[in-house]
């Protein structure tokens, strides 16, 4: 299938075409597909340019075709299917202690996407516990804020540089994101509560109230509704728990929990 660039209007265009094709059936949803499905079949419907197979798709994803799912919660080492699963409280308990809370923050790696295209940048985000929501500062105009607005689905990844199989800790996020301009009430709020921008004012040894202004002024925020967060911490084995763990919003959308 040759891939190439498209647009969200064009993608959707031709994959109405493919919903309406008579090989799948007038308006018929088209069929979910595993991972590692080989290729189109013989009577699959003509394929625009540029579309590929997820465009159009539901893809499964399940234990032969994700090792995390085995390390979760199958047999693993020395524990047994369902053995060594953390609570879910335990579990965010863990991760506010990792990232931290209100007014700390943490350098995550982001993952955002467009037209199939990745990208991966780096920012500063602090988690509120409270609603296991991320907020981050960054710059307008910047490539990154572009694909959120058209794409809200985001990733983002923290780890502790590796130093040895016996000393691991790293955090992976998954969710959905909005952009916050500095005119909206809830901006205004994460800032007050959660953002550490003193930090910009000690930095730059010019008063809070002025970081502030020039942040409101300057910079969007990005919200990030946590959907799912796996930690792999080797101190959870420690208390005889699996160095894998996860937490999942109650609810959270079925394509987030499909990914592994």
């Amino acid at each position: 299938m040759k891939i190439a660039k498209l647009s969200y209007a064009a993608a959707a265009a031709a994959a109405l075409l493919w919903l309406q094709a008579p090989a799948y059936g007038q308006g018929t949803p088209t069929p979910e597909i595993s991972a590692t499905s080989a290729g189109i079949s013989p009577d699959h419907p003509e394929v625009e340019a540029g579309l590929s197979c997820v465009d159009c798709h539901s893809v499964k994803l399940d234990a032969q075709t994700t090792a995390t799912k085995v390390w979760l919660s199958g047999n693993y080492l020395k524990y047994a299917a369902g053995e060594g699963i953390m609570g879910q409280e335990d579990v965010k308990k863990a991760i506010v202690e990792i990232i931290g809370g209100r007014k700390a923050k943490r350098t995550f790696v982001l993952g955002t996407c467009i037209n199939n295209t990745p990208l991966t940048t780096t920012a500063d985000f602090t988690l509120d516990p409270q609603t296991m929501t991320i907020y981050g500062m960054h710059e307008k105009g910047t490539t990154k804020l572009f694909h959120i607005q058209q794409n809200p689905r985001v990733s983002l990844n923290w780890h502790e540089e590796f130093k040895s199989w016996g000393k691991v800790l790293c955090v992976q996020v998954v969710g959905h994101a909005v952009l916050l301009d500095g005119n909206n009430p809830e901006f205004d709020k994460a800032l007050t509560e959660c953002v550490p921008y003193e930090e910009l004012a000690a930095a730059m040894k010019i008063e809070p109230e002025r970081a502030r202004s020039m942040v409101k002024a300057g910079m969007l925020m990005s919200k990030i509704t946590i959907d799912m967060v796996t930690v792999n911490n080797s101190a959870f084995e420690q208390k005889g728990f699996r160095k894998y763990q996860r937490w999942e919003r109650p609810g959270a959308p079925q394509q987030t929990k499909a990914q592994e």
